[in-house]
Order: C-alpha cells, then sequence, then structure tokens
C-alpha cells in the first residue's frame, strides 16, 4: 500500500517539479548574433510521440517508458507536402511519422510494416508513398502512406549499402546514393523501374567516394553530400555534372565529414557535418554565407548530426543523433520579411 502510494505522489509531484515551477521564457535564439541582420532562428526539438500525443512526455516517462515511442538514434529527417515528418531511426529498426497539424505519432512499425533492420534514407512523392533505404538488407523499400508494402526497387546492380534517398514529383524521378557502390541510381517515378546510374568511384568531377545523403532542390538540381571526398556536388536535372564545392579541412566552407544536404526556397545550400557539429549554408555558386549550431546538448546544439530537411515554408529540421532529437529552425528570409510586414504593417528590415 506505501509502495502504491509513494508512485501516485510521484506521478503528481514530478509534472509540478517539472512544468509548474517554470521560470521566465527562455530568449529566442538567432544566428547570426545579434547586432548583426538575424538568418536563422532556433524554434524547438522533437524528440518522440510526447511532443504530439495527448499528454505529456513526463507523463510518459513516469509511466514507464517511452518504449518505441520516443528517438533512439536518428539518421534522415524529409517532410512531405502535407506537413509530417518522416524520421528514420537505426537503433529503433522503425521510421517514425509525426502529423504536426493532426498532433499525432505513429511509427512504420506499428502501422505493422516490421521490415527493417537499418533504415537510413527516407523519400515521400507527392501521393504519399514512402521510399526507405535499409543499409543492413541492402534494399529500398517502397511502401504506401498506410504502410503496405508495395514493393522494393531493383537496380541493374544489386545495392551495396543504400543511404540517401531523394525523390523528384515534378520530374517523376527517384534517387538513391548507392554508397559501397560509389554512384547515384536512378529510377522512375511512375514505373518504380531503373533508369540510370550517375557517376563512378573516384575524385574527379562527377565521382564520388562514399556518398551519403542526397536533396532534390526546387528546379531539380541534384546536390550529393561526396563524403569521403570532403566536398558537395552539384547536378542538373538530366545527371549532368554542374560543380562541386568543399574540400577537407577545419576552415569556414571546408568539411571533415559532410552528411546532411538541403535546398531553401532561395536556393542556399544547407549542409550538416556530423564532426563540426553545426549546418554550414552555402549559395548557389559554392560560397560560404554563414553557420549555426554547436557541439553540445542544449538548445540550437547537436552531436553528431546527420540528415536534414527543409519544408516549403523554410523551416530547417536537423537529425542531432547523439542528444535523440530533430531540431527545428526557420530561415528568416523573403517569406519571413513578408510575413512579419503582414504583421505588423511595416516593412522588415533589409537583409545585409
Amino acid at each position: 500500500m506505501k509502495t502504491k502510494l509513494k508512485k501516485i505522489l510521484l506521478t503528481l509531484s514530478v509534472p509540478a517539479m517539472l512544468y509548474g515551477c517554470a521560470g521566465a521564457p527562455l530568449p529566442d535564439l538567432y544566428w547570426p548574433e545579434p547586432p548583426d541582420t538575424p538568418r536563422i532562428k532556433y524554434i524547438r526539438d522533437y524528440r518522440g510521440a510526447g511532443d504530439f500525443k495527448t499528454g505529456s512526455a513526463a507523463a510518459e516517462i513516469l509511466i514507464g517508458g517511452e518504449g518505441g515511442s520516443a528517438l533512439k538514434k536518428p539518421m534522415s529527417v524529409i517532410v512531405g507536402r502535407d506537413g509530417k515528418i518522416y524520421v528514420t531511426d537505426t537503433a529503433a529498426a522503425d521510421v517514425f511519422i509525426w502529423d504536426t497539424e493532426k498532433q499525432t505519432a505513429t511509427t512504420l512499425g506499428e502501422m505493422g510494416a516490421r521490415i527493417f533492420y537499418k533504415p537510413i534514407g527516407v523519400g515521400v512523392d507527392g501521393n504519399g508513398r514512402i521510399f526507405i533505404a535499409d543499409s543492413q538488407t541492402d534494399k529500398v523499400t517502397v511502401l504506401a502512406g498506410s504502410g503496405a508494402i508495395e514493393g522494393t526497387l531493383q537496380p541493374q546492380t544489386p545495392f551495396k549499402q543504400p543511404t540517401g534517398v531523394a525523390v523528384d514529383t515534378e520530374r517523376k524521378k527517384i534517387y538513391v546514393t548507392d554508397t559501397h557502390n560509389h554512384y547515384i541510381v536512378v529510377f522512375d517515378l511512375d514505373t518504380l523501374k531503373y533508369m540510370t546510374t550517375i557517376g563512378k568511384r573516384g575524385r574527379e568531377e562527377g565521382d564520388f567516394n562514399f556518398p551519403s545523403h542526397i536533396a532534390v532542390g526546387p528546379t531539380g538540381k541534384l546536390y550529393v553530400s561526396d563524403t569521403m571526398n570532403g566536398r558537395v556536388q552539384i547536378f542538373d536535372a538530366d545527371g549532368k555534372f554542374i560543380r562541386a564545392f568543399g574540400q577537407f579541412g577545419d576552415s569556414p566552407g571546408m568539411f571533415a565529414r559532410p552528411k546532411g544536404v538541403a535546398v531553401d526556397s532561395e536556393g542556399h545550400i544547407y549542409v550538416v557535418d556530423s564532426a563540426f557539429n553545426n549546418v554550414q549554408i552555402f549559395d548557389e555558386e559554392g560560397q560560404i554565407l554563414m553557420a549555426f549550431a554547436s557541439y553540445g546538448t542544449d538548445r540550437g546544439q547537436m552531436v553528431l548530426p546527420a540528415g536534414i530537411a527543409v519544408d516549403k515554408d523554410d523551416y530547417i529540421y536537423v537529425v542531432d543523433s547523439w542528444n535523440r532529437r530533430i531540431e527545428k529552425f526557420e530561415f528568416l528570409g523573403e517569406k519571413y520579411k513578408a510575413r512579419l510586414a503582414a504583421n505588423t504593417g511595416k516593412d522588415a528590415p533589409k537583409k545585409k
């Protein structure tokens, strides 16, 4: 009886300690810091179902366990056109699906697709189909939005550790980074049939050395983290090499371990570096503009970051693997200025 009473008291008291005695709101975080004009704003983080479902993360902890509802070792993230967030998790051997509008959370495993061992890459098309690259089974699986398995992509040569997935809905293509084959495999989005490969192993323009993450920009350009060559390469929609930027080093604009890559509505290129524990932003010519985040566990900090995605509203989602969370930021660009002007009736500050 005493034990049960203690549990009840603990259940009642801990939420009060966590939330009832909260101090003043934490200050906003911006990069660069004032007095410079802010470009990036920290919004929040997501750790699991407790951030979406009725109740709280604290309640989940109290009743014994986050179980499969919380991230363990997230690797990649993508945001669908409907605003759903998809996160692969290699330790959970599952893919998390969070609906920020409806405030619901589930996983592909909970939906019946318990078939993954080491899911890394994730892509979503305009119809809600999900494409998952599993680097342990060397498969890329296609699933309906309901979680029903529709098949697997069949390359001309078997995959050797597929990692990144990017879907170009407009031009009807699927791109997969075949890491240990050192090239990009292209499939037709409608038929799921193999089309071609891009690149080969090497260090010349258009060659790769263990490519990892991949993204498609608004105009159909392809951006690839050529991880062990310490650079990012850009191709047009037909797979023709455009340019490469970056090299190994520890100065701004250089890389130690480039991973996730994404592009915002204004064409800025975001590159996660898992060794620098930050995100660098480049222009279309590959010139460094700025960086944000740093090593640590606090807001706006990260340890061993991996994937990144930018949604249609220029919110940025970064996989903070070691801290088992997704951090959300906002690019304060032209859309932000327009929104600010509409809210205040005044023009937003101009960029420098």
